[in-house]
């Protein structure tokens, strides 16, 4: 049995997944491109998301129950194709993920009492761009991976953050 927050976060990975131009929406991030708690630049995959588990505050509502806000964030990059504006790009996947999980997931509605986007920011990555990893060698203490993005492609980043509110029987977060 899984706890509920843990559903909710599978069904918003799952629904991330949906973006694609044939869903109406601007990009495609499509399925087997979401991860979970891992920095994009890890793995360079565009397009791509990744969710963050940010925080939880928790308090007990009158009823007896355990009011719960869950933070996540939720990051994506996509490649800008020669004749978009990067900048337009970010705006538009800022807006596909939040269309995406505040109006297109009904699902996650059996779950939650609320979801709202609270932050977000849009980013470019410029051409041939270096980024070093924070892997280090043991015995050096030293980056041993260095992610090169792709020459002469440029990519739109963009990051929302959502408070989701659900509400679990009170010491028991796997019963609504």
């Amino acid at each position: 049995m899984k706890t509920i927050r843990e559903q909710i976060i599978e069904r918003v990975m799952t629904q991330l997944e949906s973006i694609h131009v044939d869903n109406g929406y601007h990009n495609i991030i499509g399925s087997g491109r979401v991860f979970r708690h891992e920095p994009m630049v890890a793995r360079f995959q565009a397009p791509s998301a990744v969710v963050w588990e940010l925080a939880e505050q928790r308090h007990r509502n009158r009823f007896g129950g355990t009011v719960r806000t869950l933070t996540i964030k939720v990051e994506a990059i996509v490649e800008v194709l020669d004749q978009e504006h990067p900048v337009a790009v970010s705006n538009m996947l800022l807006g596909d993920l939040e269309r995406v999980l505040i109006i297109a997931d009904t699902s996650l509605d059996e779950l939650i009492d609320d979801i709202q986007d609270v932050a977000a920011y849009i980013d470019q990555t410029p051409l041939q761009r270096h980024l070093s990893l924070l892997n280090t060698d043991a015995s050096h203490n030293a980056p041993s991976d260095v992610i090169q993005f792709p020459q002469q492609r440029a990519f739109a980043i963009a990051a929302i953050d959502f408070e989701i509110t659900y509400t679990t029987e009170w010491g028991n977060p796997y019963l609504k």
